[in-house]
This record gives C-alpha cells, structure tokens and sequence, in this order.
C-alpha cells in the first residue's frame, strides 16, 4: 500500500489523483471535507472514505487545530492477498463494484485499530515491508470489501464513536470533537444526557482525569504535533489550539512536557500507536 499522511492544512490543499483506488482517514479530530466532483461528503473520527482509481478528489480541512490526514491506496497484492486468505468469502467481481464508487464507510473499532497500528509501523518503526504490515494491510483490505459489501446491500454497523453506550465512551467523544472550542461542561451534560456528577465519575474512573483536564492535554498534545512540524510560531500554536495567553499556554506546556515551546525543535513528526502516548524524536529540553 501507498502511504501518505497530511499534517498541515496547506500540504492538503490541491487536487488528487491516484492511479489505484484510496482510503481517506482523518485521524483524532481533524475533519475533512471530500469533494469529487459534484459529490461532497464530510469525513469525521467515525468515517473514512473510499476513492475510486483515476478519480480526481480534493480535502478541505480545518485551518485551525491539528491536521492528520490518512491516505492509503490499496495495490494488487494486498487485494490479492485478502481475496487469497478470505476465499471464498471475498468475491472479486463484488470487490470491484465497493471500489467503483465514492463510498462513506463507518469506522469500526477494528478499523480504527487497524489503521493506527499501521501507521505506527510504517511511520515510526519504518519497516514497510514488515510482517506486521502486510497483516495489517490484508485486514484494513478484508475490512473494506466487507464494509463496501453491506453499504451496497444498504446495511449498517457501529463505528468507533458508537460502539457501546457508556457514558464516558460518549463524553470523552463529544470532547474529540469540539476539542478546540471553549469547553462547557452544560454542554456535554446535555448531549450525554446524563448528570454532570455521573459524567465527572465515569469519565474520571474511563481516563484518571476530569474532563476539563483532559482538554487541557489533548490540546497540549495537538501544540507539540505543530511545533515539531516546524512550520508555525510559538504564538501561532498558542492560538490554534484555544489559548489566547501566550504565556498561559508557555507555562502550561512546560508543566505537561519538561520543556518551554520555544525549545521544542523540528523533528520527523510521527504518530503513536493506538492507546499509547505519542512518541517524540530528538527534542531539545535545553
């Protein structure tokens, strides 16, 4: 599989076009705008989109916040090899009609799994060829033609936002998605529905923080991913991720990461494994 990831807005502009058919991911909480031609469709955390081979597409993505923008193109040998390992389940014939067409695909929980620990492999351990890798690459394949099978039989499944119901899956969701709005704790009560006590103790029992703490981390995580791109200011960052105190959000980043923003250097920016914390090459702590 052909692999490319989008860290800023600007490297996301222009027109697409790939000779063999695209997976469309945004990851943790970019959401992206597809347009082929007369067809626009939103991408979230709880989507991802199939593009047919040779059909020209552009992203819209947020110019505020962090981006990350998953495209993978899926080649003849991992095709084959699900078609191989999955006979005769997988019928190529079917195979070709989910890859014909613009498709808006849920993103099951094994998708979303699928789809980091790849990224993982080739981005931060750097072994395309790996083991690892062609699994993971007959899976998110397997998974597409089964997920392409039941959109054309017009069936339905849970994504990763909406699989189980629990109050804290819920909250820590609605949070990924507004991350970079002023929080309001009325707000996520109301769309829980469910009390703010009960929602302050499951989500505290789900992640060991209180909502508002969470926030102030995920966003600091968002700045470190810009710093080390190395394509905005200080000051800039501060903005994009909701803090309008340049010496608040100074602070607050030294306290989170042992290091003062303006230290933080330019590095091959790279994404965790799902469910770890993010790792960092070469970082100046001065």
């Amino acid at each position: 599989m052909q692999l490319h990831v989008v860290r800023d807005a600007g490297a996301a502009a222009g027109t697409r076009l790939a000779p063999r058919p695209s997976l469309v991911f945004p990851l943790e909480t970019t959401v992206v705008t597809l347009r082929t031609g007369a067809i626009v469709e939103r991408l979230d955390r709880a989507s991802f989109a199939v593009v047919p081979a040779r059909r020209r597409h552009s992203l819209d993505v947020p110019a505020t916040g962090a981006v990350v923008v998953v495209t993978l193109e899926i080649d003849d040998d991992a095709r084959a090899a699900a078609q191989r390992d999955y006979a005769p389940d997988i019928v190529p014939k079917r195979f070709d009609d989910v890859l014909a067409a613009v498709r808006v695909l849920p993103r099951t929980r094994w998708v979303d799994e699928l789809v980091h620990r790849y990224v993982f492999e080739r981005e931060v351990c750097e072994r395309p060829a790996s083991k690892a890798a062609r699994f993971l690459e007959t899976e998110l394949t397997k998974e597409v033609y089964f997920l392409g099978r039941e959109h054309l039989d017009h069936l339905t499944r849970a994504t990763v936002l909406f699989e189980g119901d629990s109050v804290a899956v819920r909250a820590r969701a609605w949070i990924e998605e507004h991350l970079f709005e002023p929080f309001r704790i009325d707000a996520l009560v109301e769309h829980c529905h469910a009390s703010e006590s009960t929602i302050l103790r499951a989500f505290r029992k789900e992640t060991g923080v209180a909502p508002l703490v969470y926030v102030r981390r995920r966003r600091l995580e968002h700045a470190l991913q810009l710093l080390e791109s190395g394509r905005y200011a200080v000051t800039e960052v501060a903005t994009r991720v909701g803090y309008d105190n340049p010496s608040a959000f100074a602070a607050a980043f030294h306290k989170q990461f042992g290091v003062t923003p303006s230290r933080v250097r330019p590095t091959a920016a790279t994404l965790p494994a799902h469910g770890r914390p993010p790792r960092r090459r070469r970082r100046d702590r001065g």
